[in-house]
């Protein structure tokens, strides 16, 4: 027997058992790059966020957020599993540790690829055209820029940036939830 997705989706909303995902790292590729911010977002509730504060060295931040990802029962993320996941999981074997373990992962860039017709797919897009009101916060070249040479100065930004990311997601999920029609792991 197979469990209805909306009834899942319901019984981890009330359980606070699922969470909203988003990373902030210093490139796209693991074996180069690091993690500089992990959020996560239980349902309803605030964003969790676990920071470096000296980019590369990623690992306390990695295994504390991997612990806090591992009480949850699903997690929803957008491009989570072609990024953020990956990622995470390439940092922790480069400190000897074991991947998270797997979760039901809605990744809602998927599921709205695959129910929608927009010009543009991206998180941001999305929340302007659904008009939530929490909107995509951007970054400039400059705080990019700095991250590795000033952390202190630029990663105040780079949290509320997380954040703000969560957020979105938890908004953007409101909006589109009834269009999941299959939950995977």
């Amino acid at each position: 027997m197979q469990l209805d997705p909306q009834a899942f989706l319901r019984l981890v909303e009330t359980s606070k058992t699922l969470a909203f995902l988003d990373i902030e790292a210093t490139g796209l590729k693991g074996d180069y790059n690091s993690v500089l911010v992990i959020s996560v977002r239980p349902f309803g509730c605030k964003p969790i966020s676990f920071a470096v504060t000296k980019p590369g060295d990623d690992r306390s931040v990695l295994l504390a957020a991997k612990q806090q990802l591992e009480t949850m029962d699903a997690w929803v993320t957008y491009y989570g599993k072609g990024f953020d996941i990956p990622m995470l999981n390439t940092r922790l074997l480069r400190w000897g540790a074991p991947p998270i373990e797997k979760r039901h992962h809605i990744d809602l860039y998927y599921t709205l690829k695959s129910s929608l017709l927009t010009a543009r797919r991206s998180q941001g897009h999305l929340l302007g055209w659904l008009k939530t009101p929490e909107q995509k916060m951007g970054v400039g070249a400059d705080a990019w820029n700095e991250i590795l040479s000033n952390p202190s100065a630029t990663m105040p930004t780079m949290i509320r940036r997380c954040e703000s990311d969560v957020k979105g997601l938890e908004a953007l999920y409101k909006k589109t939830k009834h269009l999941i029609r299959d939950i995977k792991l």
